[in-house]
């Protein structure tokens, strides 16, 4: 079992370690972020192991989502504290603590019975009145119909199995590096979620536009041929996503979970 903590931890820091990653932090530069890099990221992921630590030795203890989410709080709490009030992981925590929790105390291995599982488990989310919530998520759900992180875990994280066949059948096997691999993993998950956070960046017009944009990037996975012009493509959409302020914080979430199934062999 602890195999399943190392690759949760692996996962984390893959997703900080990677590059092309649109705007988000990575050790190479901050992308589009000015109030956080490299290092603040890696304080928010002592924070984190702590968390899954904390969730992985309690796993007994935990009977409901309002369980998990006591927990859940004090580690934003220390996260906020260790960089200094800059949210880094937030989202990270929600998500993943969430989908971690379930995974490790899931009755099989069957897709279908963990995303119920899921669900299930989140269930107490359906009764929230969102007019009473004061986030981002909540905001854009009233004003567009937007999903926010809520609702894809009450749907039990279903895009994230969806998101994981298309790696298995289309990405997995493309021959080129893992990291690009994982870049395209990534907008896979751009596309795949309304991702609220990026919608809050852009707003929510240039949100549907830039949508097209990540799309064609994206399509590339299709050539049969890994020349220049196609990593040149490639690092000219990070670097225009740099530019753009476009840096995809809740896909970021969903690609950490999957990086975790990934090494999983799941």
């Amino acid at each position: 079992m602890i195999k399943i903590l190392n690759n949760a931890f692996k996962a984390i820091k893959e997703e900080i370690f990677l590059y092309p990653c649109l705007g988000l932090v990575s050790k190479k530069n901050s992308g589009c972020h000015k109030d956080m890099n490299y290092k603040t990221f890696l304080k928010s992921y002592k924070v984190l192991k702590a968390y899954l630590r904390n969730i992985y030795n309690n796993q007994n203890n935990i009977t409901s989502f309002s369980d998990l989410n006591k927990i859940g709080i004090i580690y934003e709490q220390l996260m906020f504290k260790a960089t200094n009030n800059i949210n880094t992981h937030k989202g990270l925590i929600f998500a993943f603590g969430i989908f971690f929790y379930c995974y490790i105390s899931r009755s099989s291995d069957e897709q279908e019975v963990l995303n119920k599982y899921i669900s299930n488990f989140c269930k107490s989310l359906k009764q929230l009145d969102y007019n009473k919530i004061n986030s981002i998520g909540a905001k854009l759900y009233i004003k567009h119909n937007v999903k926010s992180a809520r609702h894809i875990a009450v749907e039990g994280y279903k895009v994230v199995f969806e998101i994981l066949e298309f790696y298995k059948s289309n990405i997995a096997n493309l021959k080129i590096s893992q990291r690009y691999k994982n870049y395209f993993l990534l907008l896979k998950c751009v596309l795949a979620i309304e991702d609220t956070t990026l919608i809050n960046k852009v707003g929510y017009d240039k949100y549907l536009n830039l949508k097209f944009e990540i799309q064609k990037n994206f399509d590339l996975i299709y050539t049969n041929n890994y020349d220049d012009m196609f990593y040149k493509t490639i690092y000219n959409f990070n670097n225009y996503a740099i530019k753009n302020n476009i840096s995809p914080g809740g896909a970021a979430d969903i690609f950490v979970i999957l990086l975790f199934l990934i090494k999983e062999k799941y």
